[in-house]
């Protein structure tokens, strides 16, 4: 399972990038001029065939390439959950409101 990236001039303002991953291409689409957004992709792309490498070389030889993915899929969730959970500033937002709600009163007075 390998993974490539291909870009294709498609609309004026978008262009494809195809990702081949497990021998097969998946179109993405990317504004035109959005190196950042370019740059990420291609750099997951590098991950996924990363950690294939990594899933062959520790189990066995055998598995599937659907099963690598699944494996990929959730590894990558996962990092994806714990971000989410780490980026949560919902709590700090409420807490910074009534700290300013609370100066607020204080300075008036």
């Amino acid at each position: 399972m390998h993974c490539t990236l291909k870009r294709i001039a498609v609309k004026s303002d978008e262009f494809e990038i195809k990702v081949k991953v497990a021998g097969r291409l998946y179109p993405v689409w990317i504004k035109r001029g959005d190196e950042r957004q370019e740059y990420l992709i291609r750099k997951a792309a590098k991950r996924i065939e990363q950690m294939e490498l990594s899933y062959r070389q520790n189990f066995t030889k055998s598995l599937e390439d659907r099963d690598i993915l699944a494996m990929a899929a959730i590894e990558i969730a996962r990092d994806l959950v714990i971000l989410e959970e780490t980026n949560d500033t919902k709590p700090f937002t409420h807490k910074i409101q009534q700290l300013t709600a609370t100066l607020e009163d204080y300075l008036k007075n």
